[in-house]
């Protein structure tokens, strides 16, 4: 299989910066356009803190941010709500609630549910606020 545009710029970028002997730490790799993970955990944290303390409007202002700015970054936002699910205790349940305990429970329930991104997020908020 070909290579995509972007694939094939990126590769350009990298010859010419060997070319001028630019060298880039790992850390600022191509995160493409979505939020650094700790930011995104530290939204998900937030929304869930605030669905718990009353603010009904926390998941749609989620939506909004999730709408805006991590729509392609699947596996990134998956992995940020596994993060923040790792704190929280299995208790029994279904949905999301039931697959805490395990590893990469968002992921894992996500595959398993067919659940979107956004629904897996919002799932996660839900769980973190208590509200599952």
């Amino acid at each position: 299989m070909g290579l995509s545009n972007r694939e094939r710029r990126a590769a350009k970028q990298r010859k010419r910066d060997q070319k001028r002997g630019v060298t880039a730490p790992e850390a600022r790799a191509d995160t493409g356009r979505g939020l650094p993970p700790e930011t995104l955990q530290a939204l998900l944290r937030r929304a869930g803190a605030d669905l718990a303390a009353g603010r009904e409007e926390a998941p749609a202002e989620l939506r909004g941010v999730l709408a805006e700015h991590l729509a392609r970054r699947r596996a990134e936002i998956l992995a940020a709500c596994d993060a923040v699910l790792a704190d929280v205790e299995p208790r029994p349940g279904t949905g999301l609630a039931g697959a805490l305990g395990g590893e990469a429970p968002a992921t894992t329930w996500a595959a398993a549910t067919g659940a979107s991104t956004e629904g897996a997020a919002l799932a996660t908020v839900r769980l973190l606020a208590g509200h599952d």
